[in-house]
């Protein structure tokens, strides 16, 4: 057999990956190099909300903490990928791994960053008009993403950053992608909760209406679960001393409500790459492998097929209304870590770090938010927006709707626009202009 020679033209990382790879084969047996390559591994570190999310949205003492899946033989002079991995409603940043879906991630040359996400929607909160915390949107884009990228090693690229999630974390990943659509490349919603304005009345489900209350935690209707399981609602609010009418993102024919719904936002995702998948509520061979657990495998096939998959279509159909482009998988299955761990599986099977478009030279993206960043040009509000409010460049020019304040613009060079809205504005691409003497 020939040899491999480990010149000094390779550098020590990629030295370190390829012995990572590396097997000696001896007759019938295969003996791997452990000693030179560390499996991958969960880590588990805390991230604090910087007065975001009140300890009594966390179900732990302490600030909220993040899973971090490092990849074998993890490098930390290496860059590496990175995909945030929203949990699901009722749980935390640790049910991946107490759930056992972290094999799911196998082979994936990646930093998986899994944040807390309570239950709380992945939004800042309406709270009655008045905002604020728990502020879990304001959480995971100014809080998480910057520890993260000041802690591990990530490439730079666009094409290299991922977000998903399973369930709630689906309705997180679509919504915060469109929220932040020049870093991250690819967004992932499994099974996700996709179509806030879905209320199953026309779809022959009943019960779907009553599901959807107590997931976003009427507080006006404290039992309002106990159709389905005997608790409260599932974002604790009444629990914890919100008696605020529809607390997470206020009345559902209300603009705020709109403009947290992924299926009215669709366009925010217009250059990105989408991996959208939903059961069926058929139970799928992997959910029937597990008669022990037949009662959950029921309830999670009903959740599916009565609430996930009608809204997946919804949500599918606005994609590609907006010319998203979308990879769409339906298949047997319910909400269940069977069927999870086969999403997962699908996946990273589909690939989340290929070539996107880089710098548009048009897009559109719709808001509610007080501040952000998108794409080259950061903005805030001088007061929280009133309305749904649209962002739309084309070429140098960037035009934003009526927003009842005004915005205050800042260019990738550092060039400050004021201007109160509704306005179209000239965005300079390169340098600002001088500024008229006195």
């Amino acid at each position: 057999m020939g040899s491999l020679a480990l010149g000094g033209a390779l550098g020590r990382a990629t030295r370190l990956a390829i012995l990572c790879l590396a097997t000696i084969t001896v007759g019938a047996a295969t003996v791997a190099r452990a000693s030179t390559c560390a499996p991958s591994q969960v880590v588990t570190i805390t991230i604090p909300s910087n007065g975001a999310i009140p300890a009594k949205w966390l179900n732990y003492a302490g600030p909220p903490r993040a899973n971090v899946l490092l990849p074998a033989c993890y490098s930390p002079s290496r860059r590496y990928p990175l995909l945030v991995m929203f949990n699901g409603l009722s749980q935390n940043y640790n049910d991946y791994v107490t759930e056992g879906l972290i094999p799911a991630f196998a082979g994936l040359d990646a930093i998986v960053v899994m944040p807390e996400g309570g239950s709380g929607w992945y939004a800042d909160w309406w709270n009655g008009g008045k905002r604020g915390a728990p502020a879990w949107e304001t959480y995971e884009l100014d809080d998480v993403l910057p520890a993260i990228l000041a802690r591990y090693p990530i490439l730079p690229q666009r094409r290299y950053h991922a977000i998903g999630g399973l369930s709630m974390g689906g309705l997180g990943a679509t919504y915060l992608g469109g929220r932040l659509p020049g870093f991250f490349g690819s967004v992932a919603s499994l099974s996700g909760f996709d179509d806030l304005n879905w209320n199953g009345l026309n779809e022959n489900t009943p019960v779907a209406p009553t599901i959807i209350d107590g997931a976003m935690g009427v507080a006006s209707e404290p039992a309002v679960n106990e159709v389905i399981d005997g608790t409260a609602p599932s974002s604790s609010t009444v629990l914890n001393g919100d008696y605020n009418l529809d607390p997470v993102l206020g009345p559902p024919d209300g603009f705020y409500f709109n403009g947290h719904n992924p299926a009215s936002l669709a366009m925010n995702l217009r250059q990105t790459r989408v991996f959208e998948s939903t059961g069926t509520g058929v139970p799928s061979s992997a959910g029937l492998a597990e008669p022990e657990n037949a009662e959950g495998i029921a309830v999670g096939s009903a959740e599916e097929g009565g609430v996930i998959y009608p809204m997946n279509i919804g949500y599918h159909a606005a994609l590609e209304a907006a010319g998203v482009d979308v990879t769409y998988q339906v298949h047997p299955g319910g909400h269940d870590n069977p069927d999870f761990t086969n999403e997962i599986k699908a996946m990273v099977a589909w690939g989340l770090f290929k070539p996107v478009v880089a710098h548009p030279n048009s897009w559109v993206n719709d808001t509610v938010a007080t501040e952000g960043q998108l794409w080259d040009i950061s903005y805030r509000f001088a007061q929280p927006p009133n309305q749904v409010v649209q962002f739309r460049q084309i070429g140098n020019s960037l035009s934003i709707s009526a927003a009842g304040s005004e915005v205050n613009l800042v260019t990738s060079d550092g060039c400050v626009i004021r201007t109160r809205t509704p306005a179209t504005v000239q965005v300079p691409k390169n340098g600002c202009p001088a500024r008229p003497r006195r």
